[in-house]
């Protein structure tokens, strides 16, 4: 058995190893850059738990006694801040009050025990403030949703749950009430409730650095993560945006489109109507010359509802928001429809060759017979017009396809280009007026009817437009 002056010189070598670890891993808090409600608490105990142990050892070498009340009362303060700092009322998982009241339990016992001071009954409230305590930090620790699902968080519980177990031996050990037998002794043993003490907090200060970078780790991630989903958001927004622009843009340039299209050619019809109307007033007019110019006008009028067609069909093609209207129907009578909307004064330069009376096909007649008579135009407006045009519809057996394909000579090759199916493209060097829409919408047909368009020159002045759609 020890003399009381080797305890005390024993409890004064782990007193200051306590606070040797209190100042380390305060140096530690600091380093790791982490600011955060709990860190700060708990920086805050850490100082008040030294300036506890300053005052334990001052009384350890100034008297007799074996306890300092204020230093105690010091070291239980510490650990209610300690207990606080592992709530947070923003992110409690549900309303649980329980570690607040116990965490208030423990705080009236504190006082209580700092205005007994020196009493038989120290030892006894000292271990209840202790439980209460710790009982509180382990309640707000699962309540907390900073805390739930980092490792950490279980061998923070289970050094807490220890500090319980010690303190639950210093509340038996301390009965009868004023007897501080085996845990402050006056027949001098060894100090293992200081022992113990360091130990916990040694092992506690590290799982709590543990908890605080894992944490921090993970609010870094939410953090990463939140900000690629706003910036997905803001990539989002903008193509939308962008999309939205360039769909406004593309109906105001059909619109123009249009305007242009439509203005032209009702000019020239109200021009030759009011020709019309002077010689007949005049009554200089024959009915030859009479009719000559009603045939011009017709001719202005066709075309006029061909200029109006393309421009609704191309803005339906592109704001895709006409659904194509499929049927099986002879392909020849489409052809011959598209002929008699031509200019009657050009049909005869169209010569058809259809390989069959009748030619089944499933297709849309509204948007093909448009899509033909482009064709048909195209080539009667770069043709000589002393020249035939050939209009055939034929069976390729080899690609399971009709052919429907117009062959006529050419003015000039260079109206030929690689991109004469884009939209607004049209032939270099026409000598034609046009919105380039025609061949666009040819192209954009034969699509909705799952085929293609293309063209090829034969015998080097000549060349021939061909629109592909499957055959059923």
């Amino acid at each position: 058995m020890t003399s009381l002056p080797d305890f005390v010189a024993t409890a004064s070598i782990f007193h200051y190893l306590l606070m040797g670890e209190l100042v380390m891993f305060s140096i530690c808090l600091l380093m790791i850059k982490i600011r955060t409600r709990s860190v700060y608490l708990f920086l805050v105990a850490n100082a008040v738990a030294i300036l506890a142990n300053i005052f334990l050892l001052m009384d350890f070498k100034d008297s007799d006694s074996l306890g300092s009340p204020l230093g105690e009362m010091l070291l239980l303060l510490s650990s209610s801040i300690k207990s606080l700092s592992f709530a947070d009322r923003g992110f409690t998982r549900q309303s649980n009050r329980l570690p607040s009241v116990l965490l208030i339990i423990g705080f009236v016992q504190i006082i209580v025990v700092s205005v007994l001071g020196e009493t038989d009954f120290r030892l006894f409230l000292i271990s209840s403030i202790g439980i209460f305590l710790s009982l509180s930090a382990i309640f707000y620790f699962l309540n907390n949703k900073h805390w739930i699902g980092l490792p950490n968080v279980k061998y923070c519980v289970t050094l807490l749950a220890f500090y319980i177990v010690n303190f639950v031996f210093t509340f038996f050990t301390s009965y009868p009430i004023g007897s501080q037998t085996r845990f402050i002794p006056t027949d001098g043993a060894s100090p293992d409730h200081i022992i113990i003490t360091a130990l916990l907090s040694f092992f506690f200060h590290m799982a709590f650095i543990g908890l605080i970078i894992g944490r921090q780790a993970r609010e870094n991630n939410f953090k990463s993560r939140k900000a690629v989903r706003i910036q997905q958001a803001v990539e989002h927004s903008k193509t939308k945006e962008k999309a939205t622009a360039a769909l406004a843009e593309e109906r105001y340039d059909l619109l123009k489109l249009l305007t242009h299209e439509v203005r032209q050619p009702l000019n020239t019809a109200q021009a030759a109507l009011d020709k019309i109307g002077q010689e007949l007033h005049r009554e200089l007019t024959t009915p030859d010359y009479i009719q000559q110019t009603l045939i011009k006008a017709q001719s202005t009028i066709n075309s006029m509802a061909l200029s109006i067609s393309n421009s609704i069909l191309g803005a339906t093609l592109i704001t895709q928001g006409r659904p194509s209207q499929l049927h099986s129907i002879d392909l020849c009578d489409v052809a011959q429809l598209a002929l008699l909307d031509l200019d009657p004064s050009q049909r005869s330069r169209i010569q058809t060759s259809f390989e069959q009376p009748v030619i089944f096909a499933k297709v849309d007649p509204i948007i093909l017979r448009l899509a033909i008579r482009n064709l048909l135009e195209n080539a009667l407006n770069h043709s000589p017009s002393d020249k035939p045009i050939l209009f055939e519809i034929v069976t390729n057996e080899e690609k399971l396809v009709l052919d429907i394909r117009v062959t006529n000579n050419l003015i000039d090759q260079s109206t030929l280009s690689a991109d004469i199916f884009e939209r607004n493209k049209r032939g270099v060097d026409s000598r034609h007026e046009g919105s380039g829409l025609g061949l666009y919408i040819v192209r954009e047909v034969a699509k909705l009817h799952k085929g293609d368009v293309s063209y090829h020159l034969v015998n080097g002045d000549q060349v021939a437009f061909e629109l592909t759609i499957p055959d059923p």
